[in-house]
């Protein structure tokens, strides 16, 4: 048996290697015949908005070093092959899946490009209102508490940490070894010193892109913190490049705390972030989340808890969703959310580079939807502030009104007609729609909608702010493009 494994093993490698030729060669073409459209998209632009110029002195954001993206690689390629090799036919399985995906949106946005229809996948481009998509879970009340600051995310936290009496489970996606890092680290270990006990998941990828010190295999807080009697850390590596980009804590299975922050100095003091308090049933969905990963990578199961969910008054009615192997709620909720808007969309996010979600936006706006977009050149990522460049052109082309935040949002929300909102912890691109773990909320609730509105949306929608020219086309477009097989 294991001798027929590995030759039918062999025999896929070779097939795929093949299929992902031919996805480079179609990309390659794409490439060529797009050209023109791009060009058209900012080539006679010759300099950037006043808006999009870094801020002097803008030095703030942690250069990712060159033992950081070693070490983030050669744990990602080591932790795939164990998969492989434990798992062939999964991995295989896995693989073709998502080549067969990347190919399927190049093969829309190439008819997309040259001019053809719309794409019409749910022939939902009529705005009827039907803003829910029934994905994810189903639906249930829960009273969700904004929070709308870097500090008020933050502070949201370490209140939840404080007051636990039980138990910490803590999902994590960026935490840096810096004050604001170490702050909430104290925070749990005195926790765990009281009696309660603390389980952390903190994803290895992106401590070592936040953490200098771990790449070169030197200590860090996370070590002292594990050493501490009732915490135990667990940081599962990448297999497949596929990050667990999710921030979650759910706190004794009465509150979870979620959204875009990462524990961090630099978003603490110098982003926009946006993240929220949830009580009520949809607590244990995210409590089950968390502990299917946690059993997943050989977490301990944790008991029952020795108490009863407290008494809250809904605000909103709410589905979980999200991406993850064979899951793809949130894109196709956020999809279906545009297609049937009939009023207005508001967005924003710092690495929105989603062709098809930009073009869909496109045709709300042709349909008559007051379509608005915040998006940052001033991010973390040079890279991505270039894919935003494309995006942003794309849409001011198409009749979307752009803005450009003043300087780093790291907002991931969206809302549509006064009752809809998306709130959670993926961006608007492809590593977050079709890649990463990510895990958000469907919200229907015109009071929460109403107030991310007035509190996110509305005081960046400044005149002076707004995208009234092509940009510059980037220099490196052609590389941009075919990243974007991957990213």
């Amino acid at each position: 048996m294991g001798r027929g494994l590995s030759f039918m093993a062999r025999r896929q490698i070779r097939k795929d290697r093949a299929f992902l030729r031919i996805v480079l060669l179609f990309t390659v073409t794409w490439d060529v015949i797009a050209a023109r459209s791009l060009a058209e998209g900012g080539r006679s632009a010759a300099t950037l908005p006043a808006n999009a110029v870094p801020l002097p002195g803008q030095t703030e954001y942690p250069v990712i070093g060159r033992a950081q993206t070693v070490a983030v690689v050669k744990e990602a390629i080591g932790a795939t092959f164990r998969e492989s090799i434990q798992r062939p036919l999964h991995s295989l399985r896995m693989v073709i899946g998502r080549s067969t995906e990347r190919l399927g949106v190049r093969a829309r946005e190439l008819t997309s490009r040259l001019g053809s229809a719309r794409p019409a996948a749910h022939h939902a481009d009529t705005g009827d209102g039907n803003l829910d998509a029934r994905l994810g879970s189903p639906p249930i009340p829960a009273n969700l508490t904004l929070l709308t600051s870097s500090e008020a995310a933050v502070q949201g936290l370490l209140a939840q940490i404080s007051a636990a009496k039980c138990r910490v489970d803590l999902m994590i996606y960026g935490w840096e070894d810096d004050p604001t890092g170490r702050e909430v680290g104290d925070a749990l270990a005195v926790a765990a010193r009281r009696g309660v006990r603390v389980r952390l998941l903190v994803d290895r990828g992106g401590f070592l892109i936040h953490n200098p010190a771990a790449a070169k295999h030197q200590p860090t807080f996370l070590d002292r913190l594990a050493t501490v009697p009732g915490v135990t850390v667990i940081e599962p590596t990448d297999s497949f490049l596929r990050f667990d980009h999710r921030k979650l804590a759910v706190i004794d299975g009465t509150t979870a705390w979620s959204g875009g922050m990462i524990l961090t100095e630099v978003a603490r003091k110098s982003w926009e972030n946006l993240a929220f308090l949830a009580q009520g049933p949809i607590v244990g969905q995210y409590a089950a989340v968390f502990e299917e990963r946690w059993r997943d990578v050989g977490g301990v199961p944790a008991g029952p808890l020795t108490f009863a969910n407290t008494t809250t008054t809904p605000n909103a009615n709410v589905r979980l969703i999200g991406t993850d192997a064979g899951d793809r709620s949130l894109k196709s909720t956020i999809y279906h959310a545009i297609d049937h808007a009939r009023h207005h969309i508001y967005l924003e996010n710092p690495y929105f580079s989603d062709t098809i979600l930009a073009e869909k936006l496109i045709a709300a706006s042709g349909r008559g939807v007051d379509v608005r977009v915040i998006v940052t050149l001033r991010g973390n990522v040079p890279r991505l502030n270039h894919y935003v460049v494309l995006t942003a052109n794309r849409l001011r082309r198409g009749g979307v009104h752009v803005y450009l935040a003043p300087g780093m949002t790291h907002v991931k929300a969206m809302s549509a007609d006064g009752v809809w909102a998306y709130l959670g912890t993926g961006n608007f691109d492809e590593l977050s729609l079709r890649n990463n773990r990510e895990v958000g909320l469907s919200v229907i609730s015109p009071g929460i909608v109403s107030e991310l509105d007035r509190s996110i949306f509305l005081p960046d929608f400044h005149e002076d702010e707004e995208l009234t020219a092509p940009m510059p086309w980037p220099k490196d477009w052609i590389k941009l493009e075919l990243l974007k097989l991957w990213f």
